[in-house]
């Protein structure tokens, strides 16, 4: 995981514990603090999407790498074979 991902599942275990306690928990505080709850959920699908595209994207980078490995030595080659001018 990276720590992207990581830092996402961390925001969600911390937006439920803590909205579960304010919500079910009873205590008199500002509803502003209601929010925390579905931010834990909101943050919970963000680290699912990560997770799951993790992959992907690596992948993806790896083939551009080799795309542009690929077009620099081509062009390489064509530099070296080009006559000088006179």
């Amino acid at each position: 995981m990276t720590i992207a991902t990581k830092t996402f599942l961390a925001v969600s275990v911390i937006g439920f514990v803590a909205g579960s306690v304010i919500d079910f928990g009873g205590f008199e505080v500002n509803p502003m603090f209601t929010a925390i709850l579905p931010l834990g959920a909101i943050f919970l699908g963000m680290f699912l999407i990560s997770l799951i595209l993790e992959k992907e994207v690596a992948l993806f980078d790896k083939e551009e790498e080799l795309k542009l490995a690929f077009v620099r030595e081509r062009s390489a080659k064509a530099v070296a074979q080009k006559p000088p001018a006179l």
